[in-house]
This record gives structure tokens, C-alpha cells and sequence, in this order.
């Protein structure tokens, strides 16, 4: 079974890649405080995060990490 791309969706390669550096900044900041164990599952969350809020707006992508790391820490929260 492959693995879900969850950056396909976005049509525009710079895009990706703005997402893509998004979602490296914003996991960089959150990764120390997610346990081993659930890094891999936390970080395609971190993902779907990332792509959710691409999709709605065009942000720079340190603003754009900033905005997933709100988000991602909520929904945290609210387990």
C-alpha cells in the first residue's frame, strides 16, 4: 500500500513547495514535544494541516507554519 501525498492535491509547483517548506518549519518547532512513537502519524497530521490551510490562502511559508502550528496545537489540545 503506498503512502497518501497529501501535497498532490495543490496544483501549482510553487505550491508544493511553499507547503513543503511550511511544513518542515512548523514541524521543526512542535517535533520536540511529540513522543517517538507518534512522530510518524503526528508529522502526515502536521501535513494534512499544512495543506488544508495552502488550499485556502497563499501565505508566505513561514506565516503559513505559523498558522499550522496554531491549528496543529488546538486540535492537540482538544484530545
Amino acid at each position: 500500500m503506498t503512502k497518501p501525498n497529501p501535497f498532490s492535491i495543490l496544483e501549482d509547483p510553487q505550491e508544493v513547495a511553499r507547503a513543503e517548506r511550511a511544513t518542515e518549519i512548523a514541524w521543526s518547532y512542535v517535533e520536540a514535544g511529540i513522543p517517538s512513537a507518534d512522530r510518524e502519524r503526528q508529522w502526515m497530521r502536521m501535513v494534512y494541516v499544512v495543506v488544508s490551510l495552502a488550499i485556502e490562502r497563499t501565505d508566505e511559508p513561514t506565516e503559513l507554519a505559523h498558522r499550522a502550528i496554531r491549528r496543529f496545537q488546538q486540535k492537540q489540545l482538544r484530545r
